[in-house]
Order: C-alpha cells, then structure tokens, then sequence
C-alpha cells in the first residue's frame, strides 16, 4: 500500500480461494490485480509523484478486511476512485445477490463468507471522490451466471470489466472456462500495444474496441461508460509523435 497524497484512488481487490477446487476460477484474481494496477498507474496521464494512491490488499484477506480496506479509501477526498474487482462470484441464494468468494470459502459457506457485490457498490457510491469506476474482472460460476446479468452494476454507478463463466465437467468437478483476470491482461496488452488511430489520451470508451477484438467469444461485458475521467496514454499515438521524421537530428525529406 503506497500512502501518499493523491487525487486519484486506485484500490485492488483480487480475492483468491485456493482451498476448494470448486473456487479454482478464483486463481488469477492476484496477478490480475498486480498487472491491471502496474498497467494503469504507469499508463495514467495524471499519474505523477503525489498524484496516485495505490491500496492494494492481500488476496487471501476475508471479505470484511476487503470490505474495510475499499471504505477506507473511498473515504479519501479526491477527483477518482478506481476500484479492480476480481475473483469468483458464487450466489447468494436468500438474499439473491452475488458475492465474491474469498479465501477459506467451501461450497456450502461460500455465500456467507464472501463479500457481497452490493458492499463494493455502497461503499463507492459513498465515496468522496468526485468520479467513480467499478471494474470488474471474475468467473461466475452457473447460478450467477443464470441469475444475474453485470450490466445491473451500471444501474448503480459507471462500471466496466468483464464476466466469464465457469464451466463444470461430467465428474461434477469446477472447470475454469475462463479466470479471473483476464481482463486485465487484455487491458495490460492494449496499453503496451497502443491503439492506432485513437487519440492520445484513451478513456475506457476510446479502449473498448481494442478488448473486443481481441477477447475470446462467450465472456459478458459490463460497460463502459460513454464519458471517464480515467485517461490512458496511446503508445501508439505517442510512436506516430517520435517516429523517424520526428526524431531530432535525423534529415527530413
């Protein structure tokens, strides 16, 4: 956790159940935060010393500690609040809400022990930041995925991200379909790649095209919102700026 002040609060929650295999979906909740909080602070236009406040929280935390972690820093005043959600969704079968599975979970405790979507949404639209954005990046296992659709997240506050289900095999067994994080790594690619013919600064709506093109079919996406105050730098925008021509020293034709 990086403590310094900021106007832009980027919190990370990838929460991983290596326990149970049913949760296997989960793994690749941590590396998929470390990769989307690398990718974004390094990438964000306004990201300088002082100007970005990174809390990243131990995967194998449980969901009140997630829970408390995600207050504290909605609590902080500032111009942006990026919340990385990732893990496995179970569902919450009397309360009808999905939650994210955390570590020690077992199949019959999962919906009581893990942290509600619904605790992540109040907390950031209590926030005291200006702006917010919700980023999801799970596998649902085949009751959320029957029950629950994550475009509802924007009914709530700007979302964006991506859902993909887990698969079970003929033994009853989870198999992953997909895992968490791999939102993060299309994100990751897109920044280092650039996107030609996008203007410098690309916000999530400006990004879209590239993650689309570049997913596998069957995953469901959650926004993202038309406007954003998250900007990105374009390396390919950036390449075009210093290309041969461009580069001091060198002739020009």
């Amino acid at each position: 956790m990086w403590l310094v002040d900021s106007a832009v609060e980027l919190v990370l929650l990838g929460a991983e159940c290596p326990e149970e295999r049913a949760f296997a979906g989960s793994l690749g909740a941590a590396a998929g935060a470390q990769r989307f909080g690398r990718a974004v602070a390094a990438a964000m236009l306004d990201a300088g010393p002082g100007r970005c406040r990174v809390t990243a929280v131990d995967p194998a935390a449980d969901a009140n500690a997630l829970h408390a972690a995600l207050k504290q820093a909605a609590g902080r005043g500032g111009r942006l609040l990026v919340v990385y959600l990732a893990g496995q969704l179970a569902w919450d079968p009397r309360r009808r809400r999905p939650v994210v599975v955390t570590a020690g979970s077992l199949r019959e405790n999962a919906a009581s022990r893990g942290l509600p979507c619904e605790w992540v949404v109040s907390a950031m639209a209590h926030s005291g930041q200006a702006e917010r954005l919700l980023v999801l990046d799970a596998v649902a296992d085949s009751a959320v995925w029957q029950d629950w659709q994550p475009e509802e997240l924007r009914r709530q506050l700007p979302a964006w991200g991506r859902l993909v289900r887990q698969e079970s095999s003929r033994r009853g067994r989870a198999e992953s379909g997909g895992s968490a994080g791999g939102f993060a790594a299309l994100l990751a690619d897109a920044l280092e790649q650039g996107v030609p013919g996008a203007p410098a600064a690309l916000d999530p709506y400006a990004l879209q095209p590239a993650l689309d093109r570049a997913d596998a079919p069957g995953a469901r996406w959650v926004g993202p919102p038309p406007e954003s105050r998250l900007l990105l730098r374009n390396r390919a925008a950036l390449r075009g700026v210093l290309g041969p021509r461009s580069r001091p020293g060198l002739p020009t034709t």
